[in-house]
């Protein structure tokens, strides 16, 4: 497979592959990795498949764009040395949603150390230790109108959040919210046989006037 490539800041890569339930390739997809002041990068999918190359340790949002499919929006961080490898899967857009925000699936599952025990797994599931309250969209406040973000992440074996996507909102602003809370939240490690790991987690981020 070759995978196009754009030149942007000096650092490690994301690799991406885009793609729609069925898990077939969505060529031609938008995407775009921007941070808090709106300034970033963009490339478009190449057989369903996209890099963003040479990227600068941050913080960053990304969205991505197809015809006929619902924007998906998140959240990952970049750091020295590390590769973030993701796939992206889009929804048929509805016309009667037209600014509905959703992803079909988490961007990845959480990695697992393999076990050697033939002994029932020991988990201790990781439990909140820091959240903050989403910044309420201007508009949307002065609307009155009420939201959920539907917001899939992985809990890293340090307690940190990484890997965001936005399975469902309303609309764009919502999801943004919503990204720029969760993406600052703290656990507690989940431990699998006293050894800390990786877990999934989905959650539901309201937003109440």
């Amino acid at each position: 497979m070759v995978w196009p490539v754009l030149n942007a800041f000096a650092g490690p890569n994301i690799l991406g592959i885009v793609q729609d339930p069925s898990n077939s390739p969505i060529t031609g997809a938008k995407v775009v990795l921007f941070d808090v002041r709106g300034k970033g990068v963009q490339t478009t999918s190449s057989a369903g498949s996209f890099v963003l190359d040479g990227i600068s340790d941050g913080d960053y949002f990304f969205k991505v764009e197809s015809i006929g499919n619902k924007p998906v929006f998140g959240a990952l961080r970049v750091k020295a040395g590390e590769q973030h490898n993701i796939t992206v899967v889009m929804s048929s857009a509805i016309s009667r949603e037209p600014e509905a925000v959703a992803a079909g699936a988490a961007l990845r599952n959480a990695v697992r150390p393999p076990r050697s025990s033939p002994k029932r797994p020991k988990v201790k599931p990781a439990q909140t230790k820091r959240s903050m309250k989403p910044v309420y969209p201007a508009a949307e406040r002065k609307a009155g109108i009420r939201g959920t973000a539907h917001v899939a992440m992985i809990i890293l074996p340090d307690g940190t959040v990484d890997d965001l996507v936005v399975l469902s909102a309303p609309n764009s602003n919502f999801a943004i919210a919503a990204l720029a809370a969760v993406r600052r939240w703290e656990y507690s490690p989940t431990y699998l046989d006293d050894q800390p790991v990786e877990a999934s987690l989905t959650i539901d981020v309201n937003f109440e006037p």
